[in-house]
């Protein structure tokens, strides 16, 4: 039996951390089995504390490995059509963590908050840590959530939900595009504007093509809030702050990305339609005030852990959401899209 000691990081909340006996780590097979026996609890933790943080699994090394450990935990992975990260698969339901540069931070976020069916969890296996820099950072959405004024969480509720605009160029005018770069056919998949409007009409999503190398994608309206499906607690939910414009100039100029703070100026003073805009469901912009006053929020609750080689950090997508912080050297996560068994009622009669 693998042994471990349960302990809460630095005196927070988030995250859990299970400390496993020096030695007891080493075997694939023996952890998947550790693992397996050990999910009521598991799942009782994502649920309550939203954050669970496994160290000294040197047994596990490579993405087959990674796999290999939370399929026990989910059967039930998710795909990343429509993601905005720029990011690939390594093996079977496992990818590279985002490959934004090392020069940027991530902001907070949960993932996938802009669609209907986000992910329930969302794992981390690190197989390289940074030299320096790279924390992973979370934040805990419940306190966060608590802290939001009054006003502004009616201003959200009441104007009927959030849906972002994303502008997705082609790979060869990507370039044009200030901020995060994905050009729309690594997002769907197929270099078709056809076969592109087909899968975005099955998930809920309008395109409007401004060219043939560029689309604006409008995803779903959403609910500004989410409710957690065991503990019922609702909390914060959306990218509001992540796509708006005025956010995007404030990401690059904390991160000191100059270069990119003067294109995001000039294109917000030229060239909008090139940006992502969020807009609240009555179609009316987010405010740049608004958007900058969660921010600014949810950069002062991150909570920053520094991932060792072979540590497995799971998170409750809902209750929790995660980031980086910039880094040097080499960095490699890998992550998984997890979705929570669905709840089987007893037959009756």
């Amino acid at each position: 039996m693998i042994q471990f000691i349960q302990k809460i990081k630095n005196g927070f909340s988030l995250p859990v951390v299970w400390n496993i006996a020096k030695g007891n780590g080493v075997n694939r097979e023996a952890i998947c089995s550790w693992l397996a026996g050990q999910r009521p609890l598991i799942d009782t933790l994502l649920n309550t504390q939203g954050a669970l943080l496994i160290r000294g699994l040197s047994g596990l090394q490579t993405a087959e490995d990674f796999e290999a450990a939370i399929s026990v935990i989910s059967q039930r992975f998710k795909d990343y059509v429509g993601g905005t990260s720029p990011r690939e698969k390594v093996h079977g339901n496992i990818m590279t963590a985002t490959y934004t540069p090392p020069d940027w931070s991530i902001p907070l976020h949960q993932e996938m908050a802009y669609t209907s069916n986000p992910p329930d969890r969302i794992a981390f296996f690190c197989t390289q840590p940074a030299e320096s820099g790279g924390d992973s950072t979370l934040g805990d959405m419940r306190a966060i959530t608590q802290k939001i004024p009054a006003a502004l969480w009616e201003k959200f509720q009441s104007r009927g939900g959030l849906q972002l605009r994303r502008t997705l160029l082609s790979e060869k005018t990507m370039s044009r595009k200030p901020g995060v770069k994905k050009p729309w056919n690594e997002i769907f998949g197929s270099n078709d504007p056809a076969e592109i409007n087909v899968i975005a009409q099955q998930k809920g999503w309008r395109t409007k093509w401004l060219d043939a190398d560029t689309l604006h994608l409008f995803q779903e309206i959403l609910p500004a809030m989410k409710r957690h499906p065991v503990s019922q607690v609702e909390v914060w939910f959306n990218q509001a702050h992540f796509f708006s414009p005025a956010c995007m100039m404030a990401w690059a100029k904390r991160d000191g990305r100059t270069a990119d703070w003067l294109q995001l100026k000039e294109a917000s003073e030229n060239h909008p339609e090139l940006l992502d805009a969020i807009f609240h469901g009555n179609g009316e912009p987010v405010s740049a005030e608004d958007a900058l006053a969660i921010s600014a929020l949810l950069e002062t609750s991150e909570i920053r852990v520094k991932m060792e080689k072979s540590d497995l950090l799971i998170l409750d997508n809902t209750l929790v959401a995660h980031g980086r912080t910039a880094f040097s050297g080499q960095r490699e996560i890998l992550v998984a899209l997890l979705m929570n068994e669905p709840v089987r009622f007893a037959a009756t009669g």
